[in-house]
Parts: structure tokens; C-alpha cells; sequence
């Protein structure tokens, strides 16, 4: 059987299309575009759901659960006084703008020490009601923290007579205050939260609900029983049961009004966002695209034939360009540009112009991924919708810092251009030692690398990469008398926070905490050739050091540690008398 080009097929094609009886054309036309229309309508409720559901989650996580992390870290610091905790806890308040009252309950203490702002305090007190009775967390609120050990869901109450709003944070202290355990405790004004539920876009023309778990309306005065409503029932049914899934579909309410609806649920409210639009506004523009259709259905059944040889040119020819250009590509050749059909405006115009992109795009990440680390790259891979959010995880691993001795001499003394060249020729073996022992180059800084060790034996890893290193280092040198230049190397291990730190347009992924600047004071003091290992690493290492290795123990003063920090001098046994040196050198 012959094979038919597409050239040929869109001609065939073409005509057929331009033959076919004008109702059955105008028929599959019309479905196309009313479901195009109610999918278009139904991701936009998904949308706004999905997009307020963010917002609460933002909400919280950083705008009061954070701040709240932070006052009771500052509290389990034993180093605090009564009066300075209590001081903290006034600064605090004043600090969180939507934080109203903040609460300490102590285990043997009758009442619980109260902190409150002024503005509802007042609010309270014009209404006739009690600011330290309305605003004092349950006891049973404070129980249910102290049992789960850990946060609990916030719990929400609404003061009628102020119309206020206030949700429950508990926190229990990881340390006795006072002698006695304690509970840090918080009641959350979300007076800003319904202000922003009701300044959405969308309530102009839909409607915004937030639902509890019992199926009332929340942040609002009225708090109207909606768990009739078939989509409230099927939203509390997924949160009752682990399925957080989101969901959107057409209902009819108690009224008879057929509505079409979304909900999503935040994290942290046993809530239902409910996004609501009535289903004649969010499909009228199906009614009027039926009879637009119906009439150039027929204004295209005559032009279909006499256009069907120029359409399946037009058509064929750039698609097999980027048929061509997609194939180069397969086979790994990224200099190829698809050059037919980029001009043009329509969609064929718009394929080409992507591909064309995306090529750049490929070229461009596969040079980007030469001056990123390999834990930026994985955290972009293993990133939701490709977006990476500021932020960290404890982790423990080992850092390494190496920095090359004698190098500010050298720059001084010779040309930049052979300044540059001698430090890349270094890198790049030292950084290839890194990646031979299973490492992650963070960054480069001046002529200093900080490389991060994780996993199974990374403390081993790190100090195998070390001694490489120095021997590589070593062997250079022996090559390159004239240039005078060595490195000195400082380890340590412990836990660190390893995330995206920066701002939402320009951020790094790097390792931050005390183990990684105790890394970095061994290598600020470690002299030509020498390898300081901090007391955490040498303890993980054990016995592994083996009669080859030597290891020195050394009382050092550091920069920023107030006592005496001890640690190791580890060389290999057969270079130790001409490697191992004392003193502090300076890249």
C-alpha cells in the first residue's frame, strides 16, 4: 500500500471536510466548542478555589504560624529571663499584625499570663463583653495541644456581638518555663482573611464561601447551614476522610437554581473553599457561539473546496519542517532552527515559534546546569508545577570548604586573564574529586569551594575527597613550583537547613546553620596542606581511619565560638611530616 504524505492527507482531508452535509459539520463544531467553553469555565472555578486556598495556606504558614515558631523558639532559650520572655511576648504581639492576644498556661498555674492588643480589647469592651474571657484560650484547647505534643488544628469561634472572628494556635514549649511545663497559645484576628475572601475578583460576579465541617458558613455574620447543598455535602464527605482532592461540577441548590461549583480545602482549617457561579451566566457564551457557527458553517462549506489545495500547502509545509527540525533534535543536535511557517500568525506560526523555543530552552538548561549545584537541579526536578518556594529542611550533612593558599599573592604578582585560567585549572580537578566521591559542589566563592556530603558515609566520603584533594593538590604543585599555591581544608558535620533562601526573583539553594560555619572557620585557620576535621566528623567516623591515616588533635580558638574548639589534624600517614603544617594561611 502506497504511503500517503501529509501533504496528501490534508488535501483528502480538506475535501472530505468541505462535502460532509453542513448540519453534521456544524453539529461536532458546536459540541467542540461547548465543551471548550464549560472546561474553560470549570478550570476558572478550579482556579479561584485553588488560588484562595494558597492564599490561607500562605496565610498562616508565614504570616502567623512563622512569626509564632519564632516567639516560642525565643521562649525555650533558657538563656531568657521571666521578664525578658514576658518582654517578648508584648513585642510580639505588637509585631504580628493579626495576632490579637497571645497566652502562656503554665501546668501549676491557676490562671494563664494574657497578652492583648488594644484595638479589640476595645472592641470587646464597647460591646459589653469581657476581653480576657472572650480572648482566654479553653482549657480543653490547651489539653488537646499538651496530649498531641505538637500543633493541633486551629480551632475557629465567632464573637456575635463585635462580629469577630478568631481562630485558636497552640504551641507547646519544647522546655519548662518557670520550673513548670507551658503552652504558647494564640487567638488569630481573620478580620484580613475575610477581607481578602470578599475583595477577590470573582465575588463580583460569582460567589465566594467558606464552610466548616459542620457545613455552616464561615467568616460571616449570618453563619447560613449549607450542608443541604449537594456540592457541600460531597466536599464534607473528602474532609471527613483523608481525600483532599479538589472538585468541581454542576448542582442544583434547594431553590432550584442550577449552579456550577468548585471547592478546594486548606491545609490548615478543617475548611471547604466553595467557588460558585450560576451555570446560565458561566455558559451564555455557548448560546451565542451556536448560532455564530451555524452561519460561517456555511460560509465554509463553500470557500472549503477552493481553499482545500492552497490550506493543505500552507499547512503541510511547515509541519514538516518542524517534523524535520523535531527529528534533529532527537538526535541531539540543538543548533537546528525551524525557518518555515515561524512568520506566520496562527497556531502552525505559534508551534514553530515554540519549537524554536524550546530548543533554546534545552541548549540554554543543559549550560545552566554547569553553574548550579546538583541539590538545586533535584530541587527543581522534584518541585510541584516546576515552581520552587523559599524555605529549607533540616538535614544533617558534612561540609567542605576548600580554599586555595597563597592565591592572593598570586593574583597580585600576574596578569587577570592568567588569574583566571590557573584557578579554573584548579577547579576543575578539585571538583571532579568531589564528584568522584559522591559529593555536591554548592558554589564557588572567589577561590574557595564549599561542597556538601549527604546520605550513607558521608562523613567518610568527605574526608576520602579531602585527602584527594591535598594529594592532587600536591601533584600539581610539584608541577607548577613557580606558582607557590596549596590549599587548606576544613570539615564539619551536623544538621543545617538546606532550601531556596533569597527573594521570590532571585534565590539560592544552599546549605545555612552553625555546622556549616564551624566548616568554614576550620578552613580559615588550616594551613598549607592541612586537612582540619571538627570533633562531630571524627567522631562519625570511628574506626575507619586506618593505619594509613594519622590524626592530630588540636585545641583551636575560632572566630565567633566563645571556648576553645577541639580538632583534628588527619593527613595521610606516609605525607604527614610534609603536608600536615601548623599555622593559619589566606587564600
Amino acid at each position: 500500500m502506497p504511503r500517503l504524505t501529509l501533504r496528501w492527507k490534508l488535501l483528502l482531508f480538506a475535501v472530505a471536510i468541505a462535502v460532509l452535509p453542513i448540519l453534521v459539520a456544524a453539529q461536532t463544531m458546536i459540541r467542540i466548542g461547548q465543551d471548550e467553553l464549560k472546561s474553560s469555565a470549570n478550570e476558572q472555578l478550579l482556579g479561584v478555589a485553588t488560588e484562595l486556598t494558597r492564599e490561607i495556606n500562605d496565610m498562616f504558614e508565614r504570616s502567623w504560624l512563622g512569626p509564632l515558631l519564632l516567639i516560642r523558639n525565643a521562649l525555650d532559650d533558657e538563656r531568657l529571663g521571666v521578664e525578658e520572655k514576658i518582654s517578648l511576648l508584648t513585642l510580639g504581639l505588637s509585631a504580628i499584625p493579626d495576632i490579637a492576644a497571645l497566652q502562656i498556661t503554665l501546668a501549676e498555674a491557676d490562671l494563664p499570663l494574657l497578652v492583648t492588643k488594644d484595638d479589640i480589647t476595645q472592641r470587646l469592651t464597647n460591646a459589653g463583653l469581657e476581653p480576657l474571657a472572650v480572648l482566654r484560650v479553653a482549657p480543653a484547647a490547651i489539653q488537646a495541644a499538651a496530649e498531641a505534643g505538637d500543633i493541633v488544628a486551629p480551632e475557629v469561634t465567632h464573637v456575635a456581638e463585635t462580629d469577630d472572628w478568631l481562630a485558636t494556635i497552640v504551641l507547646p514549649l519544647n522546655n519548662p518555663l518557670a520550673g513548670q511545663g507551658a503552652i504558647l497559645s494564640a487567638r488569630v484576628d481573620l478580620r484580613r482573611l475575610s477581607e481578602i475572601i470578599a475583595g477577590n475578583p470573582f465575588a463580583r460576579t460569582g460567589t465566594i464561601t467558606l464552610v466548616d465541617d459542620q457545613g455552616r458558613q464561615v467568616l460571616h455574620a449570618d453563619r447560613a447551614d449549607l450542608h443541604r447543598y449537594p456540592i457541600v455535602a460531597e466536599a464534607l464527605s473528602l474532609l471527613s476522610s483523608t481525600s483532599r482532592s479538589l472538585g468541581v461540577e454542576p448542582y442544583a441548590r434547594p431553590d432550584g437554581q442550577v449552579m456550577l461549583g468548585a471547592y478546594a480545602f486548606p491545609r490548615p482549617f478543617r475548611w471547604t473553599v466553595l467557588v460558585e457561579r450560576p451555570e446560565r451566566d458561566a455558559y451564555l457564551a455557548v448560546a451565542k457561539m451556536t448560532s455564530s457557527l451555524l452561519w460561517w458553517g456555511m460560509v465554509g462549506l463553500a470557500v472549503a473546496v477552493l481553499g482545500a489545495v492552497v490550506l493543505s500547502f500552507l499547512i503541510s509545509r511547515p509541519i514538516l519542517e518542524i517534523d524535520r527540525v523535531a527529528t534533529e533534535v532527537g538526535r541531539g543536535n540543538l543548533s537546528v532552527r525551524v525557518v518555515r511557517g515561524v512568520h506566520l500568525k496562527d497556531e502552525i506560526g505559534d508551534l514553530a515559534r515554540r519549537m524554536n523555543e524550546m530548543i533554546v530552552g534545552l541548549a540554554e538548561r543543559l549550560k545552566l546546569e554547569r553553574f548550579v549545584s546538583g541539590g538545586t537541579m533535584a530541587a527543581i526536578r522534584l518541585s510541584r508545577d516546576g515552581a520552587i518556594e523559599l524555605g529549607g529542611t533540616r538535614r544533617r550533612a558534612t561540609m567542605l570548604f576548600c580554599d586555595i593558599r597563597g592565591y592572593t599573592a598570586f593574583a597580585e604578582q600576574h596578569e587577570a586573564a592568567l588569574v583566571v585560567e590557573v584557578l579554573n585549572f584548579y577547579f576543575q580537578h578539585l571538583a571532579g574529586l568531589v564528584q568522584e566521591y559522591q559529593g555536591d559542589i554548592d558554589k564557588f566563592v572567589g577561590d574557595e569551594i564549599l561542597a556538601v556530603f549527604t546520605g550513607e558515609e558521608a562523613e567518610h566520603r568527605a574526608v576520602a575527597c579531602a585527602l584527594a584533594m591535598q594529594a592532587k593538590m600536591a601533584q600539581l604543585s610539584a608541577n607548577r613550583p613557580e606558582w607557590n599555591l596549596s590549599i587548606g581544608i576544613g570539615i564539619n558535620s551536623g544538621e543545617v537547613i538546606m532550601g531556596a533562601m533569597g527573594s521570590a526573583a532571585r534565590m539560592d539553594y544552599t546549605v545555612l546553620g552553625d555546622a556549616v560555619n564551624l566548616a568554614a572557620r576550620l578552613c580559615g585557620v588550616a594551613g598549607r596542606g592541612q586537612t582540619l576535621v571538627s570533633n562531630a566528623t571524627f567522631e562519625a567516623l570511628g574506626e575507619s581511619l586506618g593505619a594509613e591515616l594519622t590524626a592530630r588533635p588540636l585545641t583551636l580558638e575560632l572566630k565567633g565560638k566563645r571556648a576553645p574548639t577541639l580538632a583534628y589534624d588527619v593527613a595521610q600517614r606516609a605525607t604527614t611530616a610534609l603536608e600536615a603544617g601548623g599555622g593559619t594561611a589566606s587564600g
